[in-house]
């Protein structure tokens, strides 16, 4: 009976990690790797962001969700976009224990997320998506909009405001100061 259960275990632990490798190599692709950021990376990007109860943090490419519990925390209807769904199932997980509302959790690709109603965007994403990441961000976020991101920049687009390795840019509002 005993050997069965390690037999079951065994088999789920490595389907878990088959689909979690087989998501981190899809990621890679198509924006970047789950790398977690660190609590005080996490509190400099909200506070160059400026960010206020009330508004809508999403974060692309939500990883195990800490950047939108913190946000949660902080009154902050917040949203995690990410396509592995063992991170998905953890974040939620810790939404739940940690009792944070305004944390949603979707499983879905990024590319496919409308921006609309974002008030401040979060990332970390990979140099050779960043271009195309700015012309969707540039066409369908609101003006005054603000976008951070940590490490990776925007070829054509300089920040409003940096500090270290994390950089603040504001959607404009005129059509011609996209092409910046």
């Amino acid at each position: 009976m005993a050997t069965t259960l390690y037999v079951i275990f065994f088999g789920i632990w490595i389907i878990v990690l088959a689909v979690f490798t087989i998501y981190t190599v899809y990621a890679i692709h198509h924006g970047a790797p789950f790398l977690p950021t660190r609590k005080k990376h996490i509190t400099t990007m909200f506070d160059l962001a400026n960010l206020q109860s009330g508004e809508h943090l999403m974060d692309l490419g939500s990883g195990d969700g800490r950047i939108v519990l913190l946000a949660a925390k902080r009154g902050v209807r917040a949203t995690g976009i990410e396509i592995n769904p063992i991170l998905v199932a953890m974040s939620r997980l810790k939404a739940t224990l940690l009792q944070r509302k305004t944390a949603v959790f979707t499983r879905q690709d990024l590319w496919k997320t409308n921006l609309g109603d974002v008030d401040v965007l979060t990332l970390f994403f990979i140099k050779p998506f960043m271009e195309e990441l700015q012309t969707k961000i540039l066409k369908e976020m609101k003006p005054g909009s603000r976008v951070v991101s940590h490490i990776f920049t925007f070829t054509n687009w300089q920040p409003t405001k940096k500090h270290g390795t994390i950089s603040l840019y504001i959607v404009p509002s005129q059509q011609k100061d996209k092409q910046v």
